[in-house]
């Protein structure tokens, strides 16, 4: 390499400025880090909540369906036989029986399970999309973690390669591994606030 261009790279100003701009930038992303880790925790508390929900939905369908179930065997019994009993029975039907009874299909077709659990569903489904948040802000906390380190390595070689001496060729290596890892950290660090 050009001896001017590495007297350049190895200069007290270049490593007094790498280790300024690198010691910035371990505190910029141990703070970005700490703000997803902080994020994957809320959305995995709000994840389990909505599963939680979701199950009791569930169970609460479960129960209508079998009240419904019950009712339905009420009137199918009594239809034709008692019509006061089975009027008793059928006027106990939920809504959404009682409109899949009208449907070609019913009772009891998919429609009428689909709208019986879409709460439990929903809320699965939302429980899920925080689950994948949680997941996603994880990685990018982990990302920035190793963006912190690679520029910790930098900054202990600009620091290091600071205290020897000029003509020193160890001292060009250190603040040429130093640039490389300023450099391969801050790929890293935009790529994973942008991404």
């Amino acid at each position: 390499m050009n001896s001017k261009v590495a007297k350049f790279i190895s200069s007290e100003w270049v490593l007094g400025i790498l280790v300024a701009v690198l010691s910035v930038l371990i505190a910029a992303a141990a703070y970005q880090s700490s703000l997803f880790d902080s994020k994957e925790s809320d959305l995995n508390v709000e994840g389990q909540k909505q599963l939680t929900e979701s199950n009791s939905l569930y169970l609460d369908a479960n129960q209508f369906v079998i009240y419904d179930y019950q009712m339905y065997d009420g009137w199918y019994i009594n239809d034709g036989t008692n019509a006061d009993l089975a009027d008793y029975y059928m006027a106990s039907f939920s809504e959404n029986l009682s409109a899949s009874m009208e449907r070609e299909e019913g009772p009891f077709d998919d429609q009428y399970y689909s709208e019986m659990y879409i709460d439990a569903e929903t809320t699965y489904e939302a429980s899920m999309t925080a689950f994948d948040d949680a997941n996603t802000a994880g990685n990018k906390a982990d990302s920035l973690q190793l963006a912190v380190l690679i520029f910790a390595v930098g900054l202990a070689l600009s620091a290091y390669g600071s205290i020897m001496g000029e003509e020193s060729k160890i001292r060009f290596f250190f603040a040429l591994l130093s640039v490389v890892s300023l450099i391969f950290g801050v790929v890293i660090y935009i790529l994973t606030l942008v991404g």
